[in-house]
């Protein structure tokens, strides 16, 4: 493919690689998906000065730019590691930068093609690709495409290829006015009016602290061939660094030539497709040959990256003939065979080894069982053969070149079953989830275990699996609300030839109690002699201790047990009460888990009594002869509970008549209506603050 230049002071044509067109799509001017165009900045700390790239991600735009020219800002962010707040201001106006006149552009176009390219694409007539005998479908491809976007395209490219000629092209610039322990932020602009284009700005961050070296190119590699090497390296790695590459050979490892005359790029790289590793093939005069390999990148500011490792091989011819597998026989050892192959006599020449390799299924994956087989021989013997085998040979050549048979199926008779799995162990968590697990069979040919679950002991057991599994556990869950509490598990061993175990010896698990006993009931009730006798019918639950409990109501206490018991119990007496007080019972049933019962439904008992209150602590009294008078004298139990005291009295054969109704604070009486030769009863009762009579105490007196 050639390019036309139609320039006023130099014609040249250059002769471009199929990728100069397509580059830009790898370039780093990548639009994201917007409605406005923007310009991409990026920069590059130097030592001693800063480099600064940009491009307007759009060719409308860039042609515009590229007329009217930028602005650029320079501030301050930080001093010393301090951020300036607010940034400062390095120049008092804007730097205006645009392409310097087309009669500037002589020199550097005589000396470098790329510059040649940005002089075409800014000022040229016309913008031509040519194609010829060789290359016309790309010219016809290109020849499409707008003329404008052809500028575009390779003069973005020819501008990451040299940048002093992007700098000419006002597209980069260099800031030598810079210092250490500064950092900067650079804001670029189009001066294209608003009512022509709207163009958003970019701005960097960047300062020579920040210097660092360009990095080696990493993970060279060559794939050697049939008088060819494909080389590849690392891509996306460094794919922000180096926007193009170049390739060297040597013959004797110390004088090194490049391979391309423009710079390679990625042309696999695309947004929805992003691209590891870097290719190119390199043909070579001869194989048996040793040639070594290294390569640098190229910035977008058109520095040349460090070397990369050098590489070195040599090229072999491609191996013609490919091994078969023709048969095998059975030798009188259990899982051996001797396996027979062919493979021209001609074609050792060509060939290091065999391998040979094998997999339990046709798919793979294989597994390398012999790895140097001499190229003479023609048959080996296998003493590990499984139940399948899917057998491979492979003729090994120069630099690691494979031809492979057809895998070939030996399978040995077997007809013996394995051992039932031994140790089962197993849990059921409070949730249902069983835990089956056992010990691995010691058999080479166990394909894997089913397992199998029955309810109740005597029914007939229920696979749970549908197809062997390899693992030594199993998970299972469980319904715990069910009448059975337990559950019951065996498994079978399985072989490759699909002979089947007896069943293993039965694991019984009982699952977790979460089903709390049923509550128990009162059945009857009873106040006698001042206590409470108590009746119910207990818990369901088979040894389940019943809790019963009580509170005073009156009194407004807490909740207490008062009795407890775990056997066939279902009465009792509860003598701790107190007269005309009321109390509420409930009782409930606790398994051997600590699960209890919903309480039963209370019951609330008031116990009353018709038999006074003792509150007279003592009654006495005399006959005072001397002064005709009867002294009594009493005590109270509690003074503070009595609100009177009514004395009654009665001579001898008549019937008692009230006497005397007292303070409570009154505790002596004198009475002077008496008669000599006379008996008198005395009777006295205090009435309490609540209404309630006291016991009735009596004395009597001789007068």
């Amino acid at each position: 493919m050639y390019l036309s230049l139609t320039y006023p002071y130099k014609k040249t044509v250059l002769t471009l690689l199929a990728l100069l067109f397509v580059s830009i799509t790898q370039a780093q001017y990548n639009p994201t998906v917007s409605d406005t165009a923007a310009v991409q900045l990026h920069a590059r700390a130097q030592q001693d000065k800063i480099l600064l790239r940009w491009a307007v991600d759009r060719p409308l735009e860039w042609q515009r730019a590229n007329t009217y020219g930028f602005y650029l800002d320079k501030y301050v962010f930080k001093r010393n590691g301090v951020r300036v707040d607010p940034l400062e201001k390095v120049n008092p106006a804007p730097i205006f930068i645009k392409a310097d006149p087309v009669a500037e552009w002589q020199q550097i176009v005589g000396e470098n093609d790329y510059a040649a390219i940005i002089a075409q694409a800014l000022y040229g007539e016309g913008f031509e690709v040519e194609g010829t005998q060789n290359q016309g479908q790309l010219a016809e491809i290109v020849n499409t495409v707008q003329e404008i976007e052809q500028r575009f395209s390779f003069g973005l490219y020819a501008a990451d290829m040299n940048f002093k000629a992007a700098v000419k092209a006002g597209w980069g610039y260099v800031d030598y006015e810079v210092k250490s322990g500064e950092e900067y932020v650079y804001q670029i602009k189009t001066a294209i009016p608003p009512e022509v284009a709207i163009v958003k700005s970019a701005s960097v961050l960047a300062g020579i602290d920040e210097y660092e070296e360009l990095p080696k190119p990493m993970g060279l590699h060559g794939v050697w061939g049939d008088k060819n090497v494909m080389l590849t390296w690392e891509y996306a790695l460094f794919k922000t660094v180096y926007t193009s590459y170049n390739v060297e050979r040597s013959e004797d490892g110390t004088n090194f030539k490049e391979l391309s005359p423009t710079p390679i790029v990625n042309l696999n790289d695309k947004p929805n497709a992003p691209a590891k590793r870097m290719y190119y093939v390199d043909t070579l005069a001869q194989n048996h040959k040793k040639y070594y390999y290294r390569v640098y990148g190229i910035s977008p500011f058109g520095e040349k990256g460090p070397y990369s490792e050098v590489i070195s091989g040599e090229a072999s011819p491609t191996l013609v003939f490919t091994p078969k597998i023709a048969n095998f026989e059975w030798t009188d050892n259990e899982n051996e065979a001797l396996i027979q192959w062919e493979y021209p006599k001609e074609g050792e020449a060509l060939i290091k080894k065999f391998t040979m390799t094998r997999a339990d299924k046709d798919e793979g994956p294989y597994e390398l069982i012999f790895d140097s087989i001499p190229k003479h021989k023609r048959e080996i013997v296998y003493s590990e053969l499984n139940p399948s085998n899917y057998i491979k040979i492979q003729a090994v050549g120069e630099n690691n070149q494979i031809k492979e048979s057809f895998s070939t199926l030996i399978q040995p008779v077997d007809s013996i079953p394995p051992s039932p799995p031994i140790e089962l162990k197993g849990t059921i968590d409070s949730l249902g989830v069983v835990t089956v697990s056992w010990q691995a069979n010691t058999e080479k040919d166990i394909l894997g275990y089913r397992v199998f679950r029955k309810n109740i002991e005597k029914e007939e057991p229920v696979q749970l699996t549908v197809t062997p599994i390899e693992t030594m556990n199993f998970k299972d869950t469980v319904q715990l609300k069910s009448l059975n509490g337990k559950v019951y598990y065996n498994i079978i061993a399985v072989d490759k030839r699909y002979n089947q175990s007896g069943f293993s010896e039965t694991l019984m698990l009982e699952k977790p109690d979460v089903v709390p006993p049923s509550s128990p009931i009162f059945t009857d009730y009873k106040v006698v002699d001042g206590t409470v006798q108590l009746q119910w019918e207990p818990s369901t639950e088979e040894r389940a201790t019943h809790n019963l409990y009580k509170k005073n109501i009156s009194d407004d206490t807490a909740w207490e047990v008062v009795y407890s018991t775990n056997d066939t119990v279902k009465r009792y007496t509860d003598k701790a009460v107190a007269r005309n007080k009321t109390y509420r019972y409930a009782i409930m049933a606790t398994d051997k888990n600590g699960l209890e019962s919903e309480p039963s439904t209370p019951i609330t008992v008031t116990v009353t009594s018709i038999e006074p209150k003792a509150s007279i602590k003592s009654l006495s009294g005399y006959a005072d002869r001397e002064n005709h008078v009867i002294e009594l004298h009493w005590k109270l139990q509690n003074e503070e509970t009595v609100a009177e005291v009514t004395i009654y009295k009665n001579a001898s054969g008549q019937p008692p008549v009230t006497f005397k109704v007292l303070p409570a604070k009154i505790t002596e009486l004198k009475d002077k209506n008496i008669n000599p030769n006379n008996t008198y009863s005395y009777h006295i009762r205090a009435t309490l603050k609540t209404g309630e009579l006291s016991q009735l105490e009596t004395v009597d007196i001789k007068y």
